[in-house]
């Protein structure tokens, strides 16, 4: 709480709390941010893209009129026309659709001109709105949008334009970030592989590697070498142990995928089932705290498909213990860097900056 209070002039609560301090700007992960998202953000004037963002961010920079890319073709197609262009022009994505659950669907088929529009002069990057409308996947989309900060939900528009820290680096050197911050958010297809959309490959935990690895986020690194990740990879060819043509339903599986826990039963809401949703390194909190016991009830309800509640509770507890140790150096380090600033020292922000 010295964060927000000495450098900000912020009131701050206790650390035991059990509320989230983030980056030292108070804040509790409970929705959106007021006045944020959608795009384009109160220091979005300040972030400079490249191209290509122009299909991480669709609703946002591709399907705008102003700035869409131009196209040669001209004229209004239906799926017919399109697959018969396409399958010359683009074979592996007419092989895919052609697989999928969306060109088996009855009545009729759910078409390229469904997702892309039948304007050629106006095609369309289908978002997760897209898939999100009332006729479609609109369960799952509600779902996804109940995270709030720290989500899937909000990881591009809360983390890239409403906070600060990527809005000074090069384009180039953010691109990185913005891939994988923006694809949740605005792409069912992030995990849900066009054009086929099959999902049992969605339920598969390599999916997530997608964006959950590195050195600064080790997810998949810390799964994979973990027991629940061994369990995993010898296992995951064989149906009796992984059938992933079945839904996430309870005990189905012989270990543990990410989309088990995290998506258990199939809900899109993936901080459903965690406890505290912070990273290490951006904020704080007490985890043990009253004010999330209820999360760490669930939390332990998921383990004992497989364990005891004793062994969860005990486990739940060094994790916590760990997160101490850890929370302790990082705000050693971020003490030294308040001091910095307090003396003078630290490098000075332009006033239209945060």
């Amino acid at each position: 709480h010295w964060v927000p209070h000495e450098v900000y002039g912020m009131p701050g609560d206790p650390d035991n709390s059990g509320k989230v301090f983030f980056s030292g700007l108070y804040a509790k992960y409970m929705g959106y941010p007021e006045g944020a998202p959608p795009y384009p953000g109160k220091y979005s004037r300040f972030w400079r893209t490249l191209p290509a963002y122009r299909y991480y961010l669709p609703d946002f920079m591709h399907n705008r009129d102003e700035i869409r890319p131009s196209n040669p073709i001209k004229g209004q197609f239906r799926l017919r026309e399109c697959l018969g262009c396409h399958s010359v022009v683009t074979p592996g994505i007419v092989r895919d659709y052609e697989k999928s659950a969306h060109a088996k669907a009855e009545p009729s088929p759910t078409g390229c001109d469904t997702c892309h529009g039948n304007n050629h002069q106006k095609l369309l990057m289908p978002s997760s709105k897209s898939c999100g409308v009332s006729d479609c996947h609109e369960e799952q989309y509600v779902q996804n949008a109940q995270g709030g900060i720290g989500s899937h939900a909000s990881c591009a528009s809360f983390a890239q334009i409403e906070c600060a820290w990527s809005i000074e680096r090069p384009p180039g050197d953010t691109a990185g970030c913005t891939f994988c911050h923006t694809s949740s958010e605005e792409r069912c297809s992030t995990c849900h592989q066009r054009h086929q959309f099959d999902p049992a490959i969605a339920r598969r935990s390599e999916q997530c590697k997608t964006c959950h690895w590195g050195k600064d986020h080790r997810d998949w690194e810390a799964y994979d070498i973990s027991i629940h990740g061994v369990v995993y990879q010898v296992n995951k060819n064989d149906p009796s142990n992984f059938d992933f043509s079945k839904k996430l339903s309870d005990a189905d599986y012989v270990g543990p995928t990410c989309q088990y826990c995290h998506l258990r039963g199939g809900h899109h809401n993936v901080q459903r089932l965690s406890t505290v949703y912070t990273s290490m390194g951006m904020s704080d909190a007490d985890r043990g705290a009253p004010l999330w016991k209820g999360k760490r009830d669930t939390w332990v309800s998921v383990c004992d498909d497989c364990h005891s509640p004793r062994f969860a509770r005990e486990n739940l507890q060094a994790m916590d213990e760990a997160c101490k140790d850890a929370g302790l150096k990082y705000t050693e380090t971020f003490k030294v860097a308040e001091n910095l600033q307090l003396d003078g020292m630290g490098e000075p922000m332009p006033k239209d900056l945060a």
